[in-house]
């Protein structure tokens, strides 16, 4: 089959499925003013309502018949909203339903989201909302999203067939046994990765290091050298940090580090890693760098757009932390960098590809059939290519060479990072959809940059393994968890700091850091992630 004709022929073939009747709108009850018992009891029959419903409205295809409305709450890519996008208006076009989206910037999803659930009067579902799954088990506890795993299995063959696969279901299943969202699906892999500039590299005569000390070497041969070979020996910054980043090393141990709980097991057990001497080895060798200026001296200040106007102002950066190198040092430099290869085997921690809480449904959505069959168009190859590269002869276009490419200089962008914001529906936060295998067959001669990430990123996603098994916490202990981490993880970073500008002696401050960390609840914070491991791995 041509690839071009690909995603107009199985979207028809998907669409024309045998399906039940849709979902409603909401009715405006107030939630709240239901007992979490009864609210519970009310979410958990909707699965059970819709297997009821061929009987009473009879099967429909897609498109509908008639347009169902529905309501979400979303994030946005970067600025533009998904009630604009491209592919979304197609995906809703051709489906016959029209979804109003109240989308809000990232930066202020999290704390509207939660105002709107609480508040009684919340939309049919959340889209994009990068809920996690500590709120999934809260509010599915309280009724307010509904169980999913019956529906996904009735009205979602395609996300079934896939989760079946990859032996997936663990990943969105809540401590209470529920499923609350749908995910996306990529390949295994880490997002953020540890970018060092080979072109320095290679002028300089030295080999990509295999140790922390070796690191220590480049770094400082960076700064000492002329690297960039402009002769100016006071130019390069060897290593550059923003605020997310200051564990990131720590990737590269000899245990394998878990970013999202701070633990590793380590000899058999589970350890909390910022209360341990590894940590304490580590911040010292985050303060040599800064002391002997092979750390960027604005590292704990800084965030990524003042990094990426340094980084984009001429040939300074020796390493840094980004999604994709061109993030940060554009796209005319990034080809200069790779990422550095772990340490030690198998012990560079990978994501599953599993990523839940992409979509919700609220219990104001009375008949959410419709909106899953819908959703399961998303985790199929076609449905992917829409979400991943928008529509075929608008934001995308196959070359002669059986290869697509991005189209540039149209109505929906001049550049690449606009035509995926404004008219794709990935991007930002993590989105519904299966990661298509059409989407690594981009050409080259357009797109350089990302064929360049993907390889690099399927390079060390084989030398990494997943750091943890499933960690399925009670709503009680993720509870216990948000309190602490509050505190908790600001002191990290805070000290870390200190210690680096030299304002708190490492060595004389240990004792202060482990009891003010105790103080905060570190011991509790540790038992709690080891209850639920050993739970895990009986």
């Amino acid at each position: 089959m041509k690839i071009k004709k690909v995603a107009a022929l199985l979207m028809a073939t998907v669409m024309a499925m045998s399906l039940m009747v849709g979902c409603g709108s909401n009715d405006g009850r107030d939630s709240g003013s239901q007992s979490n018992e009864s609210k519970t009891q009310e979410s958990e029959s909707k699965a059970e309502e819709s297997k009821t419903k061929e009987a009473a409205g009879g099967p429909i295809t897609f498109p509908l018949a008639e347009t169902i409305e529905f309501t979400a709450f979303s994030g946005m890519n970067q600025s533009y909203s998904l009630q604009d996008n491209l592919a979304m208006q197609e995906a809703m076009s051709r489906a016959n339903i029209n979804i109003t989206f109240d989308s809000v910037l990232a930066a202020d999803q999290g704390e509207k989201m939660n105002l709107i659930l609480a508040s009684g009067e919340y939309p049919d579902m959340l889209f994009k909302s990068g809920i996690r799954m500590g709120d999934l088990t809260k509010y599915g506890g309280q009724g307010i999203l509904i169980p999913l795993e019956d529906l996904i299995h009735e009205y979602m063959p395609n996300l079934t067939a896939k989760l079946d696969e990859l032996d997936g279901w663990q990943y969105l299943t809540s401590p209470d046994g529920h499923i609350y969202s749908v995910p996306q699906i990529s390949n295994r892999g880490e997002i953020n990765l540890f970018w060092l500039n080979k072109r320095w590299l290679d002028n300089l005569g030295l080999h990509e290091p295999k140790s922390m000390d070796e690191l220590y070497q480049v770094l400082k041969a960076f700064k000492e050298q002329d690297a960039n070979g402009n002769g100016d020996v006071n130019d390069e910054i060897p290593y550059s940090l923003t605020q997310g980043d200051y564990l990131g090393l720590l990737k590269y141990s000899e245990f394998c580090y878990d970013e999202s709980t701070m633990c590793a097991v380590i000899d058999g057990r589970l350890t909390y890693v910022p209360t341990t001497d590894y940590f304490k080895e580590y911040v010292a060798f985050l303060a040599k760098l800064y002391q002997e200026g092979l750390l960027e001296q604005n590292s704990f200040t800084q965030g990524g757009e003042q990094q990426q106007a340094i980084g984009q102002s001429g040939d300074v950066y020796g390493s840094f932390w980004t999604m994709g190198a061109f993030l940060t040092v554009g796209r005319d430099n990034d080809d200069d960098y790779v990422v550095m290869t772990p340490f030690y085997e198998d012990t560079y921690p990978i994501l599953t590809g599993i990523t839940d809480g992409t979509v919700a449904i609220t219990d104001a959505c009375e008949n959410p059939e419709v909106l899953m069959a819908w959703l399961d168009y998303f985790y199929s190859e076609e449905g992917g290519i829409l979400a991943w590269m928008g529509v075929e002869g608008k934001t995308y276009q196959i070359a002669d060479n059986g290869k697509w490419e991005w189209i540039l200089g149209g109505e929906y962008g001049d550049d690449i990072a606009t035509v995926r914001s404004s008219s794709a529906i990935q991007g930002a936060q993590a989105h519904p959809s299966i990661q298509p295998a059409f989407w690594f067959e981009m050409s080259p001669e357009v797109d350089a940059d990302e064929v360049y990430l993907n390889n690099e990123r399927k390079r060390i996603a084989e030398l990494g393994k997943v750091a943890l098994p499933v960690m399925a916490y009670t709503e009680e202990d993720n509870a216990q968890i948000a309190t602490f981490r509050a505190d908790i993880d600001s002191y990290i970073n805070q000290f870390i700091a200190q210690v680096c500008i030299g304002e708190v002696d490492l060595e004389s401050g240990w004792d202060t850091y482990l009891e003010t960390m105790e103080a905060m609840g570190a011991s509790r914070l540790a038992e709690l992630h080891e209850k639920t491991y050993n739970a895990s791995v009986q």
